[in-house]
C-alpha cells in the first residue's frame, strides 16, 4: 500500500483524486471519515466512484455501500470514466451492498425483480440503518476504505440521532483499523441542524459547490476541515474530465 509521508513520521492515504491529496500534502490520515456535501449536479457520484477506485488502486479492499443505486448503475458510471471494477468484484476486494433494491422487491412487478440475487432477497426484509451498522462493523483482514452512498437517504427515513449513533462506529471502526470512509450527503435537503451535525461528528468536512457566471458554470471545493490537519481557507475550482474530477492546481487559483 502507497503512503505519503509528511516528514514528521507521520502518513497519509491517498485519496485517488490527485489534486486533492496535492491540496491536503499527500492524502488524508488514515482512520479519517469523510463527509462529502454536495449540490446536486456537481459531481458527488463521480468523486465516490473515484475515490472508491482509487482504493483499489492503492491496494486496498474497497466496500461500496448504495441506498441511492442499484449496482449496474455504479458500475456504468465508473466504466464511463475507464474504472473498470469487474476483476475487482470477481477477486472480492470489491464488494457492493445493494440497499437500494431491496427496498422496492415488494412494490415493483416481479419481472423486473426476477434477477436480484439470492443474497439480496434475503435482505428485501432487513433494515437498512442495521444492514449499515453490519457492514461497517464487519471484521475485514486487509486494509479497507468504504462509501456510503449516500446518508441523505438515512437521514431522510430515521431519526437524527439514531443516524448519528451509525457514524459514530463508522468514525470508530476507522480509528480502529485505520480505514477511511466516506459518506455523500445532498446539501439543502435537510435542516441546517442536520447539517451542522453531520460536520460536527465527521472528521473531515468536502463541499461541492456550483455557481452560474454567466452562461458558464463554476464548480468549486471547500475542504472546511480535516482532522489533524491545517486546509487551504479558500475554495478550489474543479472540472470533471475524461480522467474524473480535477482540481485547479495553478497559481491562478490562490
Amino acid at each position: 500500500m502507497d503512503y505519503s509521508f509528511d516528514g514528521s513520521g507521520n502518513y497519509y492515504v491517498p485519496t485517488g483524486v490527485i489534486g486533492l491529496d496535492v491540496q491536503l500534502g499527500g492524502g488524508v490520515p488514515p482512520g479519517t471519515t469523510i463527509l462529502l456535501l454536495a449540490e446536486p449536479g456537481t459531481g458527488m457520484e463521480v468523486f465516490a466512484h473515484q475515490f472508491a477506485y482509487g482504493g483499489l488502486v492503492n491496494d486496498e479492499d474497497v466496500f461500496y455501500f448504495s441506498s441511492e443505486h442499484p449496482l449496474s448503475e455504479v458500475m456504468a458510471g465508473m466504466n464511463y470514466f475507464n474504472w473498470d471494477i469487474r476483476k475487482h468484484l470477481e477477486e472480492e476486494k470489491f464488494e457492493f451492498i445493494d440497499a437500494y433494491s431491496p427496498r422496492f422487491y415488494n412494490i415493483l412487478p416481479k419481472n423486473l425483480v426476477s434477477n436480484l440475487s439470492a443474497k439480496d432477497f434475503l435482505k428485501k426484509g432487513t433494515d437498512s440503518l442495521n444492514l449499515l451498522k453490519s457492514t461497517v462493523t464487519q471484521p475485514r483482514n486487509r486494509k479497507y476504505r468504504g462509501v456510503i452512498d449516500s446518508i441523505s437517504y438515512f437521514l431522510r427515513s430515521y431519526e437524527l440521532n439514531n443516524v448519528l449513533n451509525v457514524i459514530e462506529i463508522i468514525s470508530s471502526m476507522g480509528k480502529a483499523t485505520g480505514a477511511v470512509h466516506l459518506l455523500l450527503m445532498t446539501s439543502g435537503m435537510h435542516e441546517p441542524i442536520v447539517e451542522n451535525n453531520m460536520k460536527h461528528i465527521c472528521d473531515g468536512v468536502i463541499e461541492f459547490r456550483m455557481k452560474e457566471r454567466g452562461s458558464e458554470v463554476e464548480h468549486s471545493i471547500l475542504l472546511r476541515k480535516m482532522r489533524g490537519m491545517i486546509v487551504p481557507n479558500r475554495t478550489i475550482s474543479y472540472v470533471i474530465t475524461s480522467k474524473g474530477v480535477e482540481l485547479e492546481t495553478t497559481t491562478r487559483v490562490l
